[in-house]
Protein backbone atom coordinates (compact mmCIF):
# COMPACT_ATOMS: atom_id res chain seq x y z
CA UNK A 1 0.00 0.00 0.00
CA UNK A 2 2.90 2.61 0.57
CA UNK A 3 3.55 2.86 -3.29
CA UNK A 4 0.09 3.77 -3.75
CA UNK A 5 -0.23 5.80 -1.12
CA UNK A 6 2.32 7.77 -2.16
CA UNK A 7 1.21 8.25 -5.94
CA UNK A 8 -1.98 9.96 -3.97
CA UNK A 9 -0.28 11.61 -1.64
CA UNK A 10 1.88 13.61 -4.33
CA UNK A 11 -1.37 14.51 -6.67
CA UNK A 12 -3.37 15.65 -3.16
CA UNK A 13 -0.28 17.64 -2.14
CA UNK A 14 -0.35 18.99 -5.67
CA UNK A 15 -4.22 19.90 -5.58
CA UNK A 16 -3.55 21.18 -1.62
CA UNK A 17 -1.10 23.74 -2.24
CA UNK A 18 -3.33 25.08 -4.98
CA UNK A 19 -5.93 26.21 -2.60
CA UNK A 20 -3.73 27.83 -0.55
CA UNK A 21 -4.42 26.07 2.92
CA UNK A 22 -2.32 24.35 5.90
CA UNK A 23 -2.55 20.54 6.54
CA UNK A 24 -2.50 18.81 10.14
CA UNK A 25 -0.51 15.67 9.90
CA UNK A 26 -0.33 13.29 12.83
CA UNK A 27 2.90 12.74 13.84
CA UNK A 28 4.24 9.60 12.74
CA UNK A 29 1.43 8.98 10.19
CA UNK A 30 3.58 8.68 7.52
CA UNK A 31 6.30 6.32 8.79
CA UNK A 32 6.59 3.37 5.87
CA UNK A 33 4.59 0.44 7.27
CA UNK A 34 2.30 2.52 9.37
CA UNK A 35 -0.55 1.37 7.67
CA UNK A 36 -3.43 2.13 9.91
CA UNK A 37 -1.58 5.93 10.02
CA UNK A 38 -1.77 5.97 6.54
CA UNK A 39 -5.31 5.18 6.18
CA UNK A 40 -6.07 8.00 9.11
CA UNK A 41 -4.47 10.13 7.38
CA UNK A 42 -6.41 9.78 4.07
CA UNK A 43 -9.45 10.43 6.08
CA UNK A 44 -8.41 13.88 6.94
CA UNK A 45 -6.92 14.33 4.04
CA UNK A 46 -9.97 13.90 2.30
CA UNK A 47 -12.11 16.74 4.38
CA UNK A 48 -9.39 18.91 4.21
CA UNK A 49 -9.46 18.89 0.23
CA UNK A 50 -12.51 19.23 -0.07
CA UNK A 51 -13.05 22.26 2.30
CA UNK A 52 -9.96 23.44 -0.50
CA UNK A 53 -11.88 22.58 -3.30
CA UNK A 54 -15.36 24.34 -2.20
CA UNK A 55 -13.11 27.22 -1.45
CA UNK A 56 -11.61 27.27 -4.83
CA UNK A 57 -14.58 27.51 -6.63
CA UNK A 58 -16.09 29.76 -4.33
CA UNK A 59 -13.09 31.83 -5.33
CA UNK A 60 -13.37 31.48 -8.93
CA UNK A 61 -16.86 32.14 -8.80
CA UNK A 62 -16.37 35.36 -7.14
CA UNK A 63 -13.83 36.62 -9.12
CA UNK A 64 -16.11 36.02 -12.60
CA UNK A 65 -16.99 38.63 -14.50
CA UNK A 66 -21.05 39.88 -13.59
CA UNK A 67 -23.27 38.98 -16.91
CA UNK A 68 -24.44 42.54 -18.55
CA UNK A 69 -26.77 43.03 -21.65
CA UNK A 70 -24.78 43.16 -24.26
CA UNK A 71 -22.84 40.05 -23.08
CA UNK A 72 -25.78 38.04 -22.87
CA UNK A 73 -27.50 39.44 -26.46
CA UNK A 74 -23.96 38.76 -27.96
CA UNK A 75 -24.52 35.48 -27.07
CA UNK A 76 -27.92 34.88 -28.64
CA UNK A 77 -27.24 36.27 -31.28
CA UNK A 78 -23.94 34.21 -32.09
CA UNK A 79 -25.48 31.44 -30.93
CA UNK A 80 -24.98 27.97 -33.33
CA UNK A 81 -27.56 28.04 -36.18
CA UNK A 82 -25.17 26.07 -38.87
CA UNK A 83 -23.64 27.26 -41.68
CA UNK A 84 -26.79 27.41 -43.79
CA UNK A 85 -30.62 26.07 -43.39
CA UNK A 86 -33.33 25.85 -45.17
CA UNK A 87 -36.86 26.39 -43.76
CA UNK A 88 -40.97 26.52 -44.34
CA UNK A 89 -43.18 29.50 -42.63
CA UNK A 90 -46.37 29.84 -42.56
CA UNK A 91 -48.16 32.74 -41.54
CA UNK A 92 -52.06 33.61 -40.02
CA UNK A 93 -53.05 37.22 -39.24
CA UNK A 94 -56.79 37.38 -37.00
CA UNK A 95 -58.33 40.41 -36.36
CA UNK A 96 -60.42 40.40 -32.97
CA UNK A 97 -60.29 36.67 -32.89
CA UNK A 98 -61.48 36.00 -37.29
CA UNK A 99 -58.09 34.81 -39.32
CA UNK A 100 -58.27 37.91 -42.30
CA UNK A 101 -54.57 36.42 -44.17
CA UNK A 102 -52.68 34.02 -44.52
CA UNK A 103 -49.39 33.10 -46.28
CA UNK A 104 -46.72 30.58 -46.62
CA UNK A 105 -43.00 30.73 -47.73
CA UNK A 106 -39.62 28.80 -47.69
CA UNK A 107 -36.35 30.46 -46.56
CA UNK A 108 -32.81 29.66 -47.57
CA UNK A 109 -30.25 31.86 -45.53
CA UNK A 110 -26.32 31.27 -45.55
CA UNK A 111 -24.51 32.70 -42.48
CA UNK A 112 -21.40 34.19 -42.91
CA UNK A 113 -20.65 35.39 -39.43
CA UNK A 114 -19.11 38.62 -40.68
CA UNK A 115 -17.32 36.71 -43.53
CA UNK A 116 -16.98 39.64 -46.38
CA UNK A 117 -18.98 42.18 -44.37
CA UNK A 118 -22.17 39.75 -44.13
CA UNK A 119 -24.18 38.18 -41.32
CA UNK A 120 -25.84 36.76 -43.72
CA UNK A 121 -28.18 36.68 -46.89
CA UNK A 122 -31.60 35.45 -47.03
CA UNK A 123 -34.24 34.14 -50.07
CA UNK A 124 -37.53 34.11 -49.43
CA UNK A 125 -40.19 32.30 -51.88
CA UNK A 126 -43.80 32.77 -51.47
CA UNK A 127 -46.00 29.74 -52.35
CA UNK A 128 -49.22 30.88 -50.83
CA UNK A 129 -51.24 32.60 -51.54
CA UNK A 130 -52.32 32.53 -54.82
CA UNK A 131 -52.01 36.43 -55.55
CA UNK A 132 -48.46 36.70 -54.22
CA UNK A 133 -47.12 32.84 -55.64
CA UNK A 134 -43.49 33.03 -57.02
CA UNK A 135 -43.26 36.51 -55.24
CA UNK A 136 -39.29 36.62 -53.40
CA UNK A 137 -37.15 38.74 -52.21
CA UNK A 138 -33.68 38.36 -51.22
CA UNK A 139 -31.53 39.78 -48.24
CA UNK A 140 -27.78 40.97 -47.59
CA UNK A 141 -27.48 41.90 -44.26
CA UNK A 142 -24.49 43.56 -43.82
CA UNK A 143 -22.20 43.63 -40.27
CA UNK A 144 -22.54 47.58 -40.31
CA UNK A 145 -26.24 48.04 -39.99
CA UNK A 146 -26.83 48.02 -44.13
CA UNK A 147 -29.59 45.91 -45.31
CA UNK A 148 -29.36 45.42 -49.33
CA UNK A 149 -32.90 44.34 -51.20
CA UNK A 150 -34.52 42.82 -54.33
CA UNK A 151 -37.28 41.41 -54.93
CA UNK A 152 -38.88 39.60 -57.80
CA UNK A 153 -42.61 38.81 -58.90
CA UNK A 154 -44.15 37.15 -61.97
CA UNK A 155 -44.22 40.62 -64.11
CA UNK A 156 -40.70 41.50 -63.76
CA UNK A 157 -38.29 40.31 -66.40
CA UNK A 158 -35.66 40.74 -63.81
CA UNK A 159 -35.21 41.59 -59.92
CA UNK A 160 -35.48 44.95 -58.48
CA UNK A 161 -33.92 46.79 -55.60
CA UNK A 162 -35.40 48.44 -53.09
CA UNK A 163 -34.73 50.19 -49.87
CA UNK A 164 -37.84 48.87 -47.42
CA UNK A 165 -39.63 45.56 -48.36
CA UNK A 166 -42.62 45.78 -46.03
CA UNK A 167 -45.04 46.64 -49.25
CA UNK A 168 -43.97 43.23 -50.74
CA UNK A 169 -44.37 40.93 -47.99
CA UNK A 170 -47.56 39.25 -47.31
CA UNK A 171 -50.71 40.82 -45.91
CA UNK A 172 -50.51 38.02 -43.08
CA UNK A 173 -47.00 40.21 -41.67
CA UNK A 174 -48.66 43.52 -41.77
CA UNK A 175 -48.40 43.63 -37.97
CA UNK A 176 -45.60 41.77 -37.48
CA UNK A 177 -42.86 40.77 -39.39
CA UNK A 178 -39.02 39.00 -39.19
CA UNK A 179 -36.99 41.65 -40.26
CA UNK A 180 -38.96 44.28 -38.65
CA UNK A 181 -39.20 42.69 -35.14
CA UNK A 182 -36.37 39.91 -34.66
CA UNK A 183 -33.70 39.88 -36.98
CA UNK A 184 -32.07 43.02 -35.39
CA UNK A 185 -28.25 43.52 -35.69
CA UNK A 186 -26.50 43.75 -32.40
CA UNK A 187 -25.58 47.09 -32.54
CA UNK A 188 -28.39 48.56 -33.55
CA UNK A 189 -29.86 48.49 -29.82
CA UNK A 190 -28.33 49.14 -26.39
CA UNK A 191 -28.62 46.20 -24.27
CA UNK A 192 -29.47 46.36 -20.09
CA UNK A 193 -29.48 43.75 -18.08
CA UNK A 194 -33.06 44.17 -15.50
CA UNK A 195 -32.77 41.00 -13.69
CA UNK A 196 -33.50 37.23 -13.80
CA UNK A 197 -36.41 35.45 -13.17
CA UNK A 198 -38.43 32.44 -14.11
CA UNK A 199 -40.33 31.99 -17.79
CA UNK A 200 -42.22 29.44 -18.75
CA UNK A 201 -40.62 26.93 -16.78
CA UNK A 202 -36.78 28.31 -17.11
CA UNK A 203 -34.11 30.74 -15.72
CA UNK A 204 -33.92 33.43 -17.50
CA UNK A 205 -32.03 36.72 -18.24
CA UNK A 206 -34.00 39.68 -18.21
CA UNK A 207 -32.58 42.37 -21.05
CA UNK A 208 -34.05 45.40 -22.05
CA UNK A 209 -32.91 46.72 -26.10
CA UNK A 210 -33.51 50.51 -26.80
CA UNK A 211 -32.54 50.80 -30.69
CA UNK A 212 -30.20 53.49 -31.50
CA UNK A 213 -31.80 54.29 -34.80
CA UNK A 214 -35.44 56.04 -35.16
CA UNK A 215 -36.25 53.69 -38.15
CA UNK A 216 -36.78 50.47 -35.89
CA UNK A 217 -40.39 50.89 -35.39
CA UNK A 218 -40.92 50.20 -31.16
CA UNK A 219 -39.34 52.25 -28.76
CA UNK A 220 -38.03 49.09 -26.68
CA UNK A 221 -38.20 45.64 -26.23
CA UNK A 222 -37.68 43.73 -23.00
CA UNK A 223 -36.58 39.86 -23.73
CA UNK A 224 -36.25 36.59 -21.53
CA UNK A 225 -33.50 34.54 -22.16
CA UNK A 226 -33.22 31.19 -21.44
CA UNK A 227 -29.85 31.14 -19.41
CA UNK A 228 -28.89 27.15 -20.90
CA UNK A 229 -29.70 27.64 -24.50
CA UNK A 230 -29.26 31.14 -24.76
CA UNK A 231 -32.64 31.42 -26.69
CA UNK A 232 -35.42 34.04 -25.89
CA UNK A 233 -38.72 32.37 -23.98
CA UNK A 234 -40.96 35.60 -24.31
CA UNK A 235 -40.12 39.57 -25.60
CA UNK A 236 -42.21 42.46 -24.87
CA UNK A 237 -42.20 45.54 -27.61
CA UNK A 238 -42.98 49.11 -26.01
CA UNK A 239 -44.43 51.61 -28.56
CA UNK A 240 -42.04 55.00 -28.43
CA UNK A 241 -44.28 56.43 -26.34
CA UNK A 242 -43.50 53.83 -23.48
CA UNK A 243 -46.76 51.84 -23.16
CA UNK A 244 -46.35 47.96 -23.97
CA UNK A 245 -47.52 47.54 -27.63
CA UNK A 246 -47.34 43.51 -28.62
CA UNK A 247 -45.75 40.48 -26.87
CA UNK A 248 -44.01 37.44 -28.55
CA UNK A 249 -44.45 34.38 -27.30
CA UNK A 250 -41.84 31.69 -28.92
CA UNK A 251 -41.52 27.61 -28.50
CA UNK A 252 -38.81 25.96 -29.93
CA UNK A 253 -37.46 22.47 -31.94
CA UNK A 254 -34.32 21.37 -31.89
CA UNK A 255 -33.00 20.84 -35.54
CA UNK A 256 -29.36 18.79 -35.93
CA UNK A 257 -28.09 20.18 -32.07
CA UNK A 258 -29.66 23.64 -33.20
CA UNK A 259 -32.72 25.46 -31.96
CA UNK A 260 -35.04 27.02 -34.20
CA UNK A 261 -38.51 28.76 -33.36
CA UNK A 262 -41.36 25.54 -33.90
CA UNK A 263 -44.21 28.07 -32.95
CA UNK A 264 -44.62 32.11 -32.23
CA UNK A 265 -48.01 34.05 -31.56
CA UNK A 266 -47.92 37.58 -31.22
CA UNK A 267 -50.35 39.67 -29.47
CA UNK A 268 -50.95 43.21 -30.05
CA UNK A 269 -52.21 44.76 -26.86
CA UNK A 270 -53.30 47.80 -28.53
CA UNK A 271 -55.78 46.68 -31.29
CA UNK A 272 -56.30 42.85 -29.95
CA UNK A 273 -55.42 41.33 -33.10
CA UNK A 274 -52.32 38.21 -33.68
CA UNK A 275 -50.35 36.70 -35.61
CA UNK A 276 -49.54 32.99 -35.58
CA UNK A 277 -46.16 31.52 -37.06
CA UNK A 278 -45.51 28.03 -37.57
CA UNK A 279 -42.05 26.72 -39.01
CA UNK A 280 -41.57 23.37 -40.35
CA UNK A 281 -39.16 21.03 -42.27
CA UNK A 282 -35.89 23.09 -40.79
CA UNK A 283 -32.59 21.67 -42.64
CA UNK A 284 -29.38 22.12 -41.14
CA UNK A 285 -26.09 22.65 -43.49
CA UNK A 286 -27.14 21.72 -46.73
CA UNK A 287 -24.38 23.22 -48.45
CA UNK A 288 -25.99 26.26 -50.11
CA UNK A 289 -24.09 28.28 -52.65
CA UNK A 290 -23.06 31.53 -52.73
CA UNK A 291 -24.86 32.01 -56.10
CA UNK A 292 -28.13 31.04 -54.59
CA UNK A 293 -28.08 34.19 -52.87
CA UNK A 294 -27.38 36.57 -56.14
CA UNK A 295 -30.08 38.69 -57.42
CA UNK A 296 -30.26 36.39 -60.70
CA UNK A 297 -31.14 33.87 -58.31
CA UNK A 298 -34.75 35.41 -57.35
CA UNK A 299 -35.68 34.75 -61.02
CA UNK A 300 -35.61 31.13 -61.36
CA UNK A 301 -38.35 29.35 -61.43
CA UNK A 302 -39.57 27.77 -57.66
Amino acid sequence: MDKQFLRILMMATFLFFQSGDALFLKEGSLKTGDIEGQIDFLKNLNVTLATASQKMVKERDDGEKPMDGLTIMTMVSERDRGDDYMLSTSWSFAVKGREKYRAKYKEERKNYKGKDGFNYKSVIRYSAPPTIYRRSMLTWNHTDGRRTNWYFVPRFSKARKRTNLERIRSQAEVDFSLAEYVDINLDEEKHQLLRSEACKGKTCYVVESTPLKGEIKYGKRISWIDQENWIPQKIQYFDKSGALWKILHISWQNASGRWFWKKAVVENVQSDDKTFITIEDVKVNIGLHDREFAKTALEKKM
